[in-house]
């Protein structure tokens, strides 16, 4: 999208506001060169966003120093399988994993309290919002003016922004599993004590 943004910068100048480069037979060249960087972006951007959209939602990697020292990739996707299910394991160090992994999903929306953690979340959506429609905007006066360029920011726009109102109440139901899982970890633990 840089690399877009850079052809439509000198594209706009070939044709010079100044009147610099108009008329110079590179400036054919470099119309050329952004109508095809134009086409590139909108083919790359929304499969490269929906891609980012689903690793965030599949995957949290929590701080190392919030998970056992001992931790590998695979324990740290067993216990993400357990915490998005709701299971606990057979086996007490992935379980160990699991809960390590709920308590630093918690502990990042713990960061702020929570009247100041609504006001964010409420500007946030509401910014975003205001974005997308800015973008879905452009998108629609690109694609009347054959605009392949401003259609590829458009379409960029707009799928960025949506994906960062999805991450959401993806955050919130994430952190709904992550209290779930410790309240059944904590439970099975007391009843380990009790009868152990």
């Amino acid at each position: 999208m840089v690399g877009n943004g850079a052809t439509m910068i000198v594209a706009a100048e070939a044709e010079g506001p100044f009147g610099l480069f108009r008329g110079m037979a590179w400036a054919r060249t470099v119309h050329a060169w952004a109508d095809t960087v134009g086409v590139l972006a909108l083919v790359a951007v929304p499969p490269l966003m929906g891609s980012a959209l689903v690793y965030t939602m599949v995957n949290h990697w929590p701080p190392p120093d919030r998970i056992p020292p001992w931790t590998t990739p695979e324990d740290l996707r067993a216990a993400q399988a357990l915490v998005r299910h709701g299971l606990i394991g057979s086996d007490a160090r992935t379980d160990q994993v699991a809960r390590a992994v709920s308590d630093a999903l918690l502990a990042q929306a713990a960061f702020l309290p929570p009247p100041f953690r609504s006001a964010v979340v409420t500007v946030s959506v509401v910014c975003g919002a205001l974005v997308v429609s800015v973008g879905l905007y452009g998108t629609v006066r690109s694609l009347l003016e054959e605009d392949l360029n401003g259609l590829a920011t458009g379409v960029h726009t707009v799928l960025m922004f949506i994906g960062f109102l999805c991450l959401v109440p993806l955050a919130s139901a994430r952190q709904a599993r992550a209290r779930r899982y410790l309240a059944l970890y904590d439970a099975a633990h007391r009843r380990a004590d009790r009868y152990g």
